[in-house]
């Protein structure tokens, strides 16, 4: 069904992928897994034709599909040739209903209509698409209205929906599927793949990316594992086994860390006792743990196992339980600004959505919170009561990070949308900076954005740390920044605590513990 002969690709310097080359057969599910910056996505932004390729200029090698040498010019193009994707980041239209995402372009009509509009102008049948939608979801074991709106749904219905969407193209050959289980439980995860494998016993090819090891080696028929961009080997149904593939994906390497280590209270400064969050696709259940005074944490997991909750938790941003103990006493109806006002921050995850006035200068990004909550530069004036915001103070400090931070942009006044993801992060870290907060809680800091920018962004954060002597708590999926950086690294499974390990431990007891697995249980 689809062959890759020597498929390589480079961002500017950078080889994301040398010479990789596997093939899937019709009907097989094909497991590819890798650690993070293995290449993986940058290979499904190839098979699907993803913008992104072509405006960087393409890749090497050749891509046959059904024995033919293509390139896919738009995923329009794939999708038109019998290629389906389910990406990591949701795709659905909120507003739109579950029938209606679940059809989208591919809608049945009224024939009656047909015939005097033309395809173009024909009727929609509503009727019909909302009982081909219930139709597949009820094969995938799903009970769900096709009438919601999908911007009501929970994140793994909302995963369910994007499956569906997939489904019903009735020229499915080939389902590409980006970490598809990552926001689903257990039970729901076993129903997804229950659902998968009734497509491809039809002929339906099936290339699988997860960081489930469990899964991959339960699911698949052969798996290829990538590492810098390599195939680092192929294996099948037989020769499956996590310390199989943890072998591959680690290799015999040793990392050597910048890490140096950081000088921690051994006083507590806050601590989590049964502390659950609920985060929608991230749920943290029951947490017991104590931070320490002057530390660097880092909190790891795969996706969708709990790593991004804490912080939304303590700041009150989602629902909490538990209790929390701050510098010594019992913490109370955690809000924002009640957290705000006892020196605690957090950088969001989603700095556009969460973290940015987008419409907005990077002088007003960079310096609104403090001004609104600390009082920081601010002008006084004769009146009691009554104060503006300095703009020569805001000015000054707006420069002073865009030389220190080295923002590319073109002055303080700039709108932070016009900014470039990693100068956006940069903004959004100038702002919890003038905030000088004691305890920091940063989601992942680096996601999306390029190397020498998650350069810079963790040699700001160590610098916030050694300069401040802030408490830092940071999640993170970027196993090696953690190890860089990091006192101690919490490991995650399935919401829980599953271990604590220190930075200088073998990577492949990492990879085992995000898998809920101990060295010696593979």
């Amino acid at each position: 069904m689809l062959e890759l002969r020597n498929i390589s690709k480079t961002f500017g310097a950078f080889h994301a992928l040398k010479s990789v080359s596997l093939a899937i057969r019709p009907g097989e599910i094909h497991g590819l897994v890798g650690a993070n910056g293995s290449g993986k996505s940058t290979l499904l932004n190839i098979i699907s034709g993803q913008r992104i390729i072509h405006d960087t200029g393409g890749f090497r090698g050749e891509l046959l599909y059904e024995n033919e040498p293509r390139r896919f010019a738009s995923p329009g193009h794939a999708i038109g040739a019998g290629i389906g994707m389910v990406h990591q980041e949701f795709a659905l239209i909120p507003g739109l209903s579950v029938s209606e995402n679940i059809s989208l372009t591919g809608e049945k009509i009224i024939e009656f209509s047909r015939k005097f509009l033309g395809n173009d102008l024909a009727c929609i049948n509503r009727s019909a698409n909302k009982a081909n939608a219930s139709a597949i979801l009820r094969r995938m074991g799903i009970d769900l209205d096709p009438g919601l709106d999908t911007g009501n749904l929970s994140v793994s219905m909302k995963q369910f929906v994007e499956i569906a969407r997939e489904f019903n193209r009735d020229r499915l050959k080939l389902l590409l599927l980006d970490e598809p289980t990552a926001v689903l439980g257990t039970d729901d995860a076993a129903r997804l793949m229950d659902a998968v494998k009734g497509i491809a016993e039809h002929g339906t090819a099936v290339l699988y990316v997860s960081h489930r090891l469990e899964e991959i080696v339960s699911f698949c028929d052969r798996v290829t594992v990538l590492r810098n961009g390599e195939v680092a080997g192929s294996l099948d149904k037989k020769q499956n086994g996590i310390k199989a593939l943890s072998d591959l994906m680690v290799g015999e390497k040793v990392i050597k860390t910048n890490r140096t280590p950081m000088k921690a209270s051994e006083k507590p400064v806050i601590q989590f006792s049964s502390f659950s969050v609920e985060k929608p696709g991230d749920r943290l259940e029951s947490l017991d743990l104590a931070v320490f005074k002057g530390e660097i944490l880092g909190i790891t997991s795969l996706s969708g196992h709990g790593r991004t909750a804490i912080g939304p938790g303590i700041m009150g941003i989602c629902p909490s339980g538990g209790s929390v103990i701050l510098h010594g006493k019992a913490l109370h109806a955690n809000h924002p600004l009640k957290m705000i006002k006892k020196n605690i921050w957090m950088l969001p995850e989603d700095r556009r959505g969460e973290g940015l006035l987008a419409d907005h200068s990077i002088m007003e990004n960079m310096t609104f919170t403090a001004i609104q909550t600390q009082k920081k530069f601010i002008r006084k004036t004769p009146v009691p009561f009554i104060s503006f915001p300095d703009e020569k103070k805001c000015r000054a400090y707006a420069e002073s990070c865009i030389e220190a931070l080295d923002i590319n942009c073109r002055s303080v006044f700039q709108k932070v949308r016009e900014l470039s993801g990693g100068n956006q992060q940069k903004v959004c870290i100038a702002n919890a900076l003038s905030m000088t907060p004691d305890i920091l809680f940063v989601n992942d800091p680096t996601r999306g954005i390029d190397i020498a920018a998650k350069e810079s962004i963790l040699g700001l954060l160590v610098n916030a740390h050694a300069t401040h002597g802030m408490t830092l708590v940071i999640s993170s999926g970027e196993l090696e920044e953690l190890r860089r950086i990091c006192d101690r690294i919490v490991v995650l499974y399935r919401g829980r605590l599953f271990d604590v390990l220190s930075p200088d431990r073998n990577e492949k007891d990492f990879i085992l513990a995000c898998s809920g697995i101990r060295p010696g249980d593979s």
